[in-house]
């Protein structure tokens, strides 16, 4: 079963999301499997979305099954770009997209992950 997972602190403090969702037909990328991850901005550059998406890919890939799982971001998010390249996957420029949302167009940068990237 895909979905998000909370992602705490050692402390217990909820910081934030990581999980493995599914896009329908009707997204750009669809259908397909997502990775994703929001967390508080004070929890930044701890280390808490690299952990939490392994894992999520984890389970993905091996007791799910997953062929592949993508992950998108806008162009000037780097910290997740840099999370995702931690994580191994590549980037596949041919399958970025403009998206409109409340009439505003949304450009995606795509990543993948498969099983033999060693995620």
């Amino acid at each position: 079963m895909t979905g998000r997972w909370a992602v705490e602190s050692l402390s217990g403090e909820v910081l934030g999301y990581a999980g493995i969702m599914p896009l329908g037909a009707d997204h750009p990328l669809g259908p397909a499997v997502e990775i994703g991850w929001r967390l508080a901005r004070h929890a930044w550059g701890h280390g808490y979305a690299s952990e939490a998406a392994a894992a999520a890919l984890q389970d993905g890939f091996d007791r799910l099954g997953f062929p592949e799982i993508l992950a998108y971001t806008a162009p000037d998010n780097r910290r997740s770009q840099a999370v995702m390249a931690r994580l191994g996957l590549r980037r596949e420029p041919s399958r970025d997209f403009t998206a409109t949302y409340d009439g505003t167009a949304w450009h995606g940068l795509v990543w993948v992950a498969r099983p033999s990237t060693g995620c």
